[in-house]
């Protein structure tokens, strides 16, 4: 995710985009994302720790709200419910849920990060693939060509048990993602641990 937004900012900076890119982390636990980000130049390089030199929030890439439950003293994190987090509709470019959507009403979080969202903002979700992929058993029926020719019997077929991935967990997400207002446009399963997905937010 973080790579993800250094890159959207430094394809924003070669448009002439020069405005802060606005992140709310929903869940964010110890602020890790608002730290990296907080520590970056305009070029998407982090900041020089040379004596003398301004910390200008003002002018940094990056403005990062992270909400969680609680704070544990980081003055970072705005201690805050994750369906009512304090910023007004519409004040967001990206929105962020790593590892974060956890309990009953997970719904309920996506309509707030919809409501802080701006239009065409994004949302990113990054989750452990075995909440959406269930690897379930099939039967795969193949012909064992070689070994019969060699022992000059015939075509049989060979029956074997194997693992494959179901991944209609995944499938019924992303269809209430799109009744809760986003379109997904990017999903990718490349890590064999996390899933990570982009959302964008339609209306």
């Amino acid at each position: 995710i973080l790579r993800s937004l250094i890159t959207l900012h430094r394809k924003r900076t070669s448009k002439g985009i020069s405005d802060q890119i606005v992140v709310a982390d929903f869940g964010c636990g110890d602020a890790k994302l608002a730290k990296e980000l907080i520590a970056m130049e305009k070029d998407g390089s982090k900041k020089s720790k040379k004596k003398g030199k301004s910390n200008d929030k003002a002018k940094a890439p990056f403005l990062v709200h992270s909400f969680d439950l609680v704070s544990g003293g980081n003055p970072l994190v705005t201690p805050c419910d994750m369906t009512d987090v304090p910023l007004p509709d519409d004040a967001v470019d990206v929105g962020v849920f790593c590892l974060a959507l956890m309990g009953t009403n997970i719904p309920d979080f996506i309509r707030e990060a919809h409501r802080v969202l701006r239009t065409d903002g994004i949302l990113k979700i990054a989750e452990v693939r075995s909440r959406f992929e269930a690897a379930t058993d099939a039967v795969d029926e193949s012909e064992n060509t070689e070994q019969n020719k060699k022992k000059g019997l015939k075509k049989k077929k060979v029956s074997q048990s194997k693992k494959v991935k179901d991944e209609k967990l995944l499938e019924e997400f992303l269809g209430v993602m799109e009744e809760l207002g986003f379109e997904c446009t990017k999903k990718d399963q490349s890590n064999t641990m996390f899933v990570m997905m982009d959302f964008k937010k339609n209306g």
